[in-house]
């Protein structure tokens, strides 16, 4: 065989086997795919409810779900596409002005930047047109739908933690206040007990709510700059349970309510910083077990950025986007819940789909059950 006959040869291997490379490449890509969502934690059938089908948002505002878009990829056929494009049209042609005179009008909510009302009243005027129509398509049956997974109750929190100025990379926070609020998605509010507060049997209204400060383990004395942050005294923390003993309380919190047994629920945070730096941390320390319907949660600020289409920022930054102004004192776990719960409660009555959008890795999940 002459060189030139074996550099043939030669090269004839390599393609055989670059040839081979793409199709093994392109079957595992193909299969990746169609693992779809399998990956994503699954929830307690008891707490929370199937998810719904897949889909996604499309640019018109409407959940789409993947079956409809395969069998329908090109079509909108439908006489009322062209009527929710035309609502939509005269939305955005109108002024500040005229956006919350229409807003009034029709009884809703008037306060908030431009960007908000719009998408108020955008929201409003295509559900509106929606049931109103006599055979809609079915994805727009269910776009009007903002509780998918037929939650009751969502359970809203916002840890506060030990902290420094600079924390170190390999710095643990431990939680040194759990507030959480009951807050029920048939009325729209936080659940309020009734109580007695004299002999005389006058009575008030007070949030149903979990609140408990926790004993730090690791950094027994809180610094400067956390006690200043907070508004956490050092005297509250000293004679307040370990995390072990609290969250058995909130266990108990839960079952008196049949939160996870009859009644489904689902976290809200304003961030994944409670779940994932707080809460998963926090049980490793304590050696508890970490719960279930806490593998999946609502994030409220990404919800919010994701559903009116702009910069989310902080809690204030939202308040002040929706027109309200933040109740209580900045950084005090309690506070900070009931003001993510007004945040909640304006993003369903304007119309937002409420749905999971944060889950703990799998990854992380595992290397705590072996542990």
């Amino acid at each position: 065989m002459t060189s030139l006959e074996m550099w043939a040869l030669f090269g004839f291997v390599l393609l055989a086997v670059a040839v081979y490379v793409l199709v093994v490449t392109a079957w595992l890509f193909a299969r990746c795919r169609g693992r779809g969502m399998a990956g994503k934690p699954e929830g307690d059938e008891h707490s929370e409810a199937p998810e719904p089908p897949r889909g996604r948002t499309d640019a018109s505002g409407l959940w789409v779900t993947e079956d409809v878009r395969e069998a329908d990829p090109g079509g909108r056929t439908h006489p009322i596409y062209k009527k929710l494009a035309s609502l939509s049209s005269e939305v955005n042609s109108m002024s500040r002005g005229q956006l919350k005179q229409r807003l009034r009008d029709l009884g809703l909510e008037p306060r908030g930047t431009d960007t908000i009302i719009s998408k108020r009243l955008t929201t409003y005027l295509r559900r509106q047109a929606i049931l109103q129509e006599p055979d809609p398509p079915w994805e727009l049956q269910n776009s009007v739908q903002t509780n998918p997974y037929g939650l009751q109750y969502l359970l809203v929190l916002d840890f506060e933690a030990t902290c420094e100025p600079v924390n170190p990379v390999d710095y643990v926070h431990e939680i040194i206040e759990f507030p959480v609020l009951l807050f029920n998605l048939k009325t729209l509010t936080v659940v309020s007990l009734l109580f007695s507060v004299s002999l005389r049997l006058s009575c008030c209204l007070q949030e149903d709510r979990f609140h408990s400060y926790c004993r730090p383990f690791l950094n027994p004395n809180l610094t400067d700059f956390c006690k200043n942050l907070t508004g956490i005294r050092q005297d509250q923390v000293d004679s307040a349970p370990y995390f072990t003993e609290v969250f058995r309380n909130f266990t108990k919190w839960l079952d008196a309510r049949d939160l996870g047994n009859k009644l489904r629920f689902s976290l809200v945070t304003d961030c994944p910083w409670d779940i994932k730096e707080c809460l998963f941390p926090q049980c490793v320390l304590s050696q508890v077990e970490f719960p279930q319907y806490a593998t999946k949660w609502i994030d409220a600020r990404k919800l919010f950025g994701s559903f009116y289409r702009t910069k989310s920022g902080n809690l204030s930054s939202m308040l002040e986007k929706i027109g309200l102004k933040f109740e209580g004192r900045e950084h005090c776990g309690l506070h900070d819940s009931l003001n993510i719960a007004r945040v909640t409660e304006r993003l369903i009555r304007d119309g937002c789909l409420l749905k999971y959008n944060r889950f703990m890795p799998q990854d992380l999940l595992a290397s705590f059950d072996k542990s």
